[in-house]
């Protein structure tokens, strides 16, 4: 009798477990109930990668022209409202070639684009604004959410690998506030565990992503039982130097000289360039000079109330920029909440080491050799990405600058890596990343821009394989994942080109045009399958596959590209040559001066011999 109770007992209990765990399956969104080896992860986007959409005072979204939602990332430009602004103090100084309220107009006017985006002095949105949010993972997502997260962030691969109910996307406003979106963030990875089952997530910090990240690790201690694996992507771990040199007022073109000779001519098309520089002078040398630091200012202005965009001022920058902008007594709570991020930013390898302690798998995976672009007086100094320094991404690697190698001797410093088996110095002799915080976990690619860095098809692939599987411990795991890579952008190639060939019917095409397509497609996957990336490689097969698209009318010829007009080469040079940085209505008295110095110089010639004669006769 005894026997029968114990088993009943013992049935009755193991119903009651099975029971449980189905119901705590049933609770759960995922097919595997929390129960598989793969944590969910959750990508915590960059810069202006969420839609942030434009409301009016009732909170309905506001429509253009053709009835489409208005993304008000990174300004909402009211194009009525800019010309009333703007137009009479423009046709004035023109006019009387003296700033007539033009450059206060300007910065006005810079400040209202922005304004959408703007926050109070306690580092609150004031704008009419509504983020895209995404609540859920991607197999709850709609086709529409879906494109804007791939689009954004390509990780289609993974997703298919582990499942799209083990993806999330947490979005936020690129200009908001930086303690808020991280208190956000971690009730979404809070939530991500419940719906999942799961008691560990994966992140993924892109980016300005890294400085939510940074605040995560701050304000939120007891989250590292929560994480499994960080994969870190180009981190703004210690901002941007272009936002620490605007907010400290370091600009490139408040250099009259570079501003006619050398900031256009690296932002954009050498022949726009010259041409833009040649039309700036119709506004006097000191009207165009107040009408730029006005609109500077105008846009500082505004973006100096995000305490998100203070995340991305370097900490060697903070103090005199915080000195700067919010040393009024106004700004008292700005302050002390860009102070407690800076804190989180001093913290950052500290509280990533302690990630570690913990038995969280850490990456890192970095650009270099692209100068950050030439705005800020760092542009030139520094080896980067094109948006954000090497220093700030990699955690401190030693790099020379863009284009340049390590001294010659230079030894690795080791300041991270004890191993003296292990070269962490980049086969171009560019970067050493003994010295950044993570060397055996931290992979480099070489001349590849941070905005194309989801376009690299390597980059893509090596973090899907870090998230879905064990095989990289380190950079010393797989050959086809080598530390130091080379960036390329294969993106067009492989969402537009590749399939639009494959879905051509060779059969209606001659014996040597079907030949060709199939060896230029051969040619294009045997670079994709290629994960260790050789310079020129990808370009060579995106060619010839145009080509033969070309060939075959599948594509359109691209017309002969119109041969380059030197005039406004010409022009403008002569125009620095001669003038300097004069404006056109300032040339005049310059002229007459050039005229009368060449009569003086000429009277001077001619008398020569006649002075020479003189003084001769009388010696």
């Amino acid at each position: 009798m005894k026997k029968r109770i114990i088993a009943f007992v013992l049935a009755l209990a193991m119903l009651v477990s099975i029971a449980a765990v189905g119901a705590s399956a049933a609770e759960t969104k995922t097919a595997c109930g929390g129960n598989c080896d793969n944590c969910p992860t959750i990508v915590i986007h960059g810069i202006g990668q969420s839609n942030v959409w434009l409301t009016d005072d009732n909170g309905e979204y506001v429509l253009d022209d053709n009835g489409n939602k208005i993304n008000c990332f990174p300004a909402y430009v009211d194009v009525p409202a800019l010309v009333k602004k703007l137009l009479v103090p423009l046709l004035l100084t023109l006019v009387t070639q003296h700033d007539v309220g033009l450059s206060k107009a300007l910065g006005e006017a810079v400040a209202m684009c922005f304004a959408v985006n703007a926050s109070d002095n306690n580092g609150n949105s004031t704008g009419n604004i509504k983020l895209e949010r995404y609540p859920y993972s991607l197999a709850e997502c709609s086709e529409y959410e879906k494109g804007e997260i791939y689009d954004s962030v390509p990780l289609q691969d993974y997703a298919a690998q582990v499942g799209e109910d083990h993806l999330y996307y947490f979005a936020y406003n690129s200009f908001g506030n930086n303690i808020a979106i991280v208190n956000e963030l971690y009730d979404f990875i809070q939530m991500v565990k419940s719906e999942t089952g799961h008691d560990k997530v994966n992140i993924v910090p892109i980016s300005l992503g890294g400085t939510i990240a940074n605040g995560l690790l701050e304000y939120y201690p007891e989250i590292y039982k929560d994480l499994n694996k960080v994969v870190y992507i180009v981190p703004a771990l210690d901002g941007s130097s272009i936002v620490g040199d605007v907010f400290n007022g370091n600009i490139t073109f408040y250099d009259k000289d570079y501003l006619y000779n050398g900031f256009l001519e690296e932002l954009m098309d050498y022949d726009q360039a010259r041409m833009i520089e040649s039309v700036l002078r119709i506004f006097p040398d000191e009207v165009l000079m107040k009408c730029l630091h006005s609109a500077v200012d105008g846009l500082v202005s505004v973006l100096s109330t995000s305490t998100n965009m203070w995340a991305l001022v370097p900490s060697r920058d903070y103090e005199s920029a915080a000195n700067k902008l919010l040393s009024s007594p106004e700004k008292a709570e700005l302050r002390r909440q860009t102070d407690i991020y800076y804190q989180a930013q001093l913290n950052s390898d500290k509280n990533i080491l302690r990630l570690v302690e913990n038995g969280v798998k850490v990456y890192d995976v970095v650009d270099y050799d692209c100068k950050i672009y030439n705005v800020g007086t760092s542009w030139d100094k520094e080896n980067a990405d094109g948006i954000i320094q090497l220093d700030s991404t990699s955690m401190g690697a030693v790099s020379a600058n863009v284009g340049e190698a390590l001294p010659e001797g230079y030894v690795q410093a080791n300041t991270n890596c004890t191993n003296p088996d292990h070269n962490h110095i980049s086969p171009d002799r560019a970067v050493d990343a003994s010295a950044g915080l993570l060397p055996d976990t931290t992979f480099y690619f070489d001349n590849q821009n941070h905005e194309s860095t989801g376009s690299n098809d390597i980059i893509m692939k090596l973090a899907t394989r870090i998230l879905s599987t064990d095989d990289i411990e380190d950079v010393y795991s797989l050959p086809e994942y080598p530390q130091f890579n080379t960036g390329r952008n294969t993106k067009k190639l492989r969402k537009d080109m590749l399939p639009d060939a494959k879905a051509i019917d060779p059969s209606t095409l001659s014996a040597e045009d079907a030949a060709e397509l199939a060896a230029a497609i051969a040619q294009a996957e045997a670079m994709l399958d290629n994960t260790v990336a050789v310079p020129g490689e990808a370009e060579a097969a995106q060619e010839r596959l145009n080509a033969i698209l070309v060939k075959i009318g599948r594509y359109g010829a691209k017309g002969e590209e119109e041969e380059s007009s030197d005039f406004f080469e010409k022009l403008s040079l002569w125009l620095y040559d001669n003038y300097g940085t004069a404006g056109y209505s300032e040339m005049l008295p310059i002229t007459i001066n050039l005229i009368f110095k060449s009569i003086s110089e000429a009277i001077s010639r001619a008398l020569a011999p006649v002075v020479d004669a003189f003084n001769a006769l009388f010696a």
